[in-house]
C-alpha cells in the first residue's frame, strides 16, 4: 500500500470568502478592503454580494480595478436612471383612473439602469466571474431567498437590486425576482454552505435620519430597521453554523448616503477604510493562523 508524508512545515491554506452586504452607492466602501487584499496577496476564493454588494462583486469578478469600479458608479448617477417615473404605476399606486400597479410593478422605469448594466457586463454570464460570484434575490412569489450562481451577469445584477416598490421585479429562469435586500442583506449564510475557512463579512450602515421629510427619507429608515434586525439574526446563526473565522467589518457612516450621491465618493472611501483599518490585525491574523 502506498503512504504519503504530509509535509507539516507547510502551512495549510484557508479558504476565503468576502461578503458584501446591500447598501447602493455605499458598497463603494469595500474598495480599501480589496485594495488591502491585493497589497498582501490575499486571494479571494468566493464573493457573495446582495443589491450593491452584487454589483462590487460582479465588477471584481470581471477585472476592474478601483478606478473603474469608481467611474461605474460615477456613470450610474450621469445617465441618472432613477428619475424616469412610470406614471401608470403612480396612478395605480393612488387608485386613480388609467392607473395599474400590482407585484410586477415599479415608480421607475429600468430601462436606463439596465442599458447600463447590459453596457458593463454584455454577455459576460455569472459563471465566468473569477473569483466565483454568488448573488442574492427575492423570490417575490414565494419570498424565498434565490442564490443566482449562473447566467447572464446584467440580469442577475438588476434583480439582485431591484428594490420595489421603486424598481419592478425581473423573471429570470423562470422566477420573478426583486432586491435580495428582503431576505438576506448580508449573506453569510452562503459563504458558509461553501464550506469557506475564513469569511471576511463587510456590512454598510446609515443612521436613521430623525429629520425625514419626504417619502424617500422615511422609506430609506425603514429599510435602514429592517435590514439591521434582519442581518443581526442571520449573523447569529452564521456564527453558529460556521467552524472557523467570520470577521465582520461594519462600516458606520455618519450622514445618510443615497444611491446618486456622487458627490460623496471620497467620504464613501474613506470611512470604508476607517472600518478596514479597525480589522486589519484581525484579518491577517485569521489567515495566519488558520490549520
Amino acid at each position: 500500500m502506498l503512504t504519503c508524508d504530509v509535509d507539516k512545515s507547510i502551512p495549510a491554506k484557508p479558504k476565503i470568502s468576502v461578503v458584501l452586504s446591500s447598501g447602493g452607492m455605499k458598497a463603494l466602501a469595500a474598495v480599501p478592503l480589496f485594495e488591502f487584499l491585493d497589497l498582501n496577496s490575499i486571494p479571494i476564493d468566493l464573493m457573495v454580494g446582495c443589491s450593491g454588494g452584487s454589483i462590487m462583486s460582479a465588477l471584481r469578478g470581471i477585472g476592474c480595478g478601483t478606478q473603474e469600479i469608481i467611474e461605474f458608479f460615477k456613470g450610474v448617477e450621469r445617465f441618472k436612471p432613477f428619475t424616469h417615473m412610470d406614471y401608470r404605476a403612480l396612478l395605480g399606486l393612488a387608485k386613480l383612473p388609467f392607473g395599474k400597479f400590482d407585484m410586477r410593478s415599479g415608480l421607475l422605469r429600468p430601462k436606463k439602469y439596465r442599458s447600463i448594466l447590459e453596457e458593463t457586463f454584455g454577455e459576460t454570464r455569472i459563471e465566468d466571474l473569477h473569483p466565483k460570484v454568488l448573488l442574492q434575490a427575492t423570490d417575490v412569489s414565494t419570498g424565498e431567498g434565490v442564490i443566482l450562481d449562473k447566467g447572464l451577469v446584467r440580469d442577475a445584477l438588476y434583480a439582485s437590486s431591484a428594490l420595489f416598490p421603486l424598481l419592478p421585479p425581473l423573471e429570470f429562469n423562470g422566477r420573478w425576482l426583486s432586491d435580495g435586500y428582503y431576505t438576506s442583506p448580508l449573506p453569510v449564510s452562503e459563504a458558509v454552505k461553501h464550506d469557506m475557512d475564513v469569511i471576511i463579512a463587510v456590512t454598510f450602515f446609515d443612521p436613521i435620519d430623525m429629520r425625514a421629510d419626504n417619502y424617500a427619507a422615511c422609506i430609506s429608515n425603514y429599510y435602514t430597521i429592517q435590514g439591521d434586525a434582519t442581518t443581526r439574526y442571520q449573523m447569529a446563526l452564521s456564527i453558529d453554523m460556521h467552524t472557523h473565522e467570520i470577521i465582520i467589518i461594519k462600516v458606520d457612516f455618519k450622514n445618510p448616503v443615497s444611491i446618486w450621491d456622487v458627490q460623496h465618493i471620497p467620504e464613501i472611501i474613506e470611512t470604508g477604510q476607517i472600518a478596514l483599518d479597525a480589522r486589519k490585525d484581525d484579518i491577517l491574523s485569521a489567515i495566519k493562523h488558520f490549520s
